[in-house]
């Protein structure tokens, strides 16, 4: 035998089919035999730990209360989904429950979350005894309840809404105060659009991320700048951004007789809530009348402009050059804010006042053989082929606060025996009545225009590129809305406490008789004068004529604009004079007419107007009494109709001498008080005994700086 032979291994050589079928072929289990490894389920303690972490982070410091916080309403969608609940509930969850928290019961799960008291399967317990009684998140907030955890019978449990039966549950009998404290975070207010009045339990907390530190402090209310945060308004135009707003926080004052904030706050929601209906570019929008417990606000939408005292301060004390742009701004929102009051005093001509007018209005067409037609008011732009009269308005044939401003403190004069008081039963009632015919409709009046209650609005937030922004009227909240109700009718107005320099002289001397919408235009006709002094002398020129108030021979009855002598008012000279001076500005007295002169003239002959409208008066007695809103707007309409006109032919209508820094204000009146007569007639119903507007009743001395004498 060879080495070789003898050195080889022992085994036998062969092929792989030999092997084969030595040891047959290995199958393939079957696919359902396969075992998938295990893999350990996420400890649902642990879960919960984790989503309470991160929810505690989601939390929002609110402004208000201070130091609270909320969930934004974005976050709970974040929070809450299929499977996170999946593993913060026990294994034996069914599907149907998790369907339920994830649909219905987010903030409802979210509340037991924060608590900290609750297990996972405490959590499965309540929900599916929440799913079985209907308890959903809009039974929330729950107002807390003796019968929580079946502490009480049956029949002694206090009547409550049937899905709240789910606290019967022993469940509930170690996490309900949690429950009941924690969800005050969870139900911050949403601003909606087609909502106005909310109601909300005591301790909620407001959307407000932000508010000043310095408010405007009145006597009534307190107003913050404020930021609502961006989930939770519906403003498209600060999508995404927290949205600023002008906050209003009614004040208690116990110590005030006959006010509850109560029903103030309760007559300045409902009066809000109807105007806000109105919407109108002028008139400010409230956003929100929100009750809080015993707490009470009002959110508007802020001005950044501020008001326009403001306006007219940042103006500086000498007149700026004359700018025609800068004049037609002034008409088009003096027109726009006439146009808001107009339509806030509705258009309703049935009142007393409206039938006297009426008549009047018939006398006249059936002397002249007329056809009688109901007038038409006129619009801005003409309609397709109509023209509208551009031409000059003819007038009718008559015969301590900011910068300065004079503080009236008005002396209520109460009626003598032989005249009647109508006063309310209710010191609070915000419903008064204009003389009427009985009649369902309705209309307002502001009762409180002055410049603080007018603000503007800038660029940012109406697209207005011109410097004036856009003008709106402000503090609709002590409006007053005129039901024509008999039961109301003779009511006095019980708005003590507007700002008198402003005021009509029937606030002083007719005070048993109710304020008519006309009321507002004399207030408009003060804020239009003011307005001009402010365009042609600047900010001393205005403080010139805020310190006439000095001579006023009665500080109790008298204003800058009139004056009160035994119940018989009349436009004050100081106002006339004033007038008078600034009709012979060279700006304004000129032959080729000027605009300044024609709004002058319209505040003189149509608004600072003592008569009102009242019956047994012939046409040529109501054609001298003070005009309503819609002859204003017309007027005004005119005036703005023929600057355009005239600026297309490249007249000077708008102004004519541009520099203004040699022109000196008017020189200050200063009256010799005569001595007083009897008054021949009492300012009674109606004013129909008033003196003529602009006649001066007695022989006043007028001294002018100059140191003469003129009688």
């Amino acid at each position: 035998m060879s080495l070789r032979q003898k050195h080889r291994p022992s085994f036998c050589y062969c092929n792989m089919g030999t092997m084969r079928r030595f040891f047959g072929r290995r199958r393939k289990p079957p696919p359902d035999t396969y075992q998938v490894p295990a893999v350990a389920r996420p400890n649902p303690e642990e879960e919960l730990r984790s989503l309470r972490r991160r929810l505690v982070q989601s939390f929002v410091t609110s402004a208000l209360p201070s130091g609270k916080e909320f969930l934004p309403v974005t976050e709970i969608d974040k929070l809450v989904n299929y499977a996170t609940i999946r593993l913060v509930l026990p294994e034996k969850a069914s599907t149907d429950v998790i369907d339920f928290v994830c649909g219905h019961g987010k903030t409802l799960f979210l509340i037991l979350v924060v608590g900290n008291e609750a297990s996972p399967n405490d959590l499965l317990a309540i929900m599916e005894s929440c799913q079985k009684h209907s308890m959903t998140d809009e039974h929330l907030p729950v107002d807390r309840i003796p019968c929580v955890g079946g502490k009480l019978p049956c029949h002694q449990r206090v009547a409550h809404h049937k899905a709240w039966d789910v606290f019967h549950d022993k469940l509930w009998a170690h996490i309900s105060f949690r429950f009941f404290q924690d969800q005050a975070m969870f139900t911050a207010p949403v601003i909606l659009k087609d909502k106005f009045i909310y109601e909300l339990k005591e301790g909620c907390v407001l959307p407000i991320t932000w508010k000043a530190q310095k408010p405007h402090i009145g006597h009534f209310s307190t107003v913050y700048e404020a930021e609502v945060h961006h989930a939770h308004h519906q403003d498209d135009r600060y999508f995404g951004e927290p949205l600023k707003v002008a906050l209003k926080q009614l004040k208690p004052l116990t110590s005030e007789p006959g006010y509850n904030v109560e029903t103030a706050w309760n007559h300045e929601a409902s009066a809000l809530e109807e105007i806000n209906k109105l919407h109108h570019k002028h008139l400010i929008r409230p956003l929100a009348a929100l009750r809080c417990g015993p707490e009470h606000y009002i959110m508007f939408e802020w001005a950044d402009g501020g008001s326009l005292r403001e306006l007219w301060e940042s103006q500086g004390p000498k007149p700026k050059d004359l700018d025609p742009d800068r004049i037609m701004s002034v008409i088009e929102e003096v027109l726009g804010i006439v146009g808001a009051l107009s339509t806030l005093h509705g258009t309703n001509n049935r009142t007393k006042t409206g039938n006297v007018v009426r008549r009047a209005a018939d006398l006249a067409g059936m002397a002249a053989g007329e056809r009688l037609t109901v007038p038409v008011p006129h619009s801005v732009k003409p309609r397709e082929g109509e023209t509208k009269d551009y031409s000059p308005i003819t007038t009718p044939d008559t015969s301590k606060s900011p910068r300065n401003v004079p503080e009236i403190h008005v002396r209520f004069v109460e009626p003598s025996d032989d005249e009647v008081s109508f006063r309310s039963e209710d010191p609070n009632r915000s419903y008064v009545s204009e003389e009427s015919d009985a009649s369902s409709d309705e209309h307002w009046r502001h009762g409180d225009l002055k410049p603080e209650n007018i603000l503007q609005f800038n660029q940012s937030q109406t697209n207005d590129s011109r410097w004036l922004g856009t003008l709106k009227i402000a503090d609709l909240g002590l409006a007053k809305q005129h039901v024509f109700a008999t039961a109301r009718r003779k009511e006095v107005t019980n708005q003590k406490f507007t700002t008198s320099h402003y005021e009509a002289p029937e606030a002083v001397a007719n005070l048993h008789l109710p304020r008519s919408r006309r009321f507002d235009i004399w207030s408009i006709g003060c804020v239009i004068l003011e307005f001009v002094i402010i365009i042609l002398y600047g900010n001393d020129g205005l403080a010139s004529f805020y310190d006439q108030h000095e001579i006023r021979e009665n500080p109790h009855t008298d204003t800058l604009y009139f004056t009160v002598d035994r119940n018989v008012a009349r436009v004050s000279d100081i106002a006339s004079h004033w007038i008078a001076e600034i009709l012979n500005d060279p700006e304004c007295n000129r032959a080729g007419g000027s605009a300044l002169a024609d709004i002058v003239r319209l505040v003189r002959d149509r608004l600072l107007v003592v008569e009102l409208p009242s019956e047994n008066m012939v046409p040529s007695q109501i054609s001298r009494c003070r005009a309503d809103a819609g002859e204003l707007k017309d007027k005004l309409e005119a005036i703005w109709g023929k600057a355009i006109h005239d600026e297309s032919q490249g007249g000077d209508y708008l102004c004519f001498r541009k520099d203004r820094a040699n022109i000196a204000p008017p020189a200050p009146l200063q009256v010799m008080k005569p001595k007083r007569t009897a008054a021949k007639s009492r300012l009674g119903d109606d004013l129909l005994k008033t003196q003529p507007n602009l006649e001066v009743r007695e022989p006043y001395q007028y001294r002018y700086d100059s140191g003469k004498m003129t009688n």
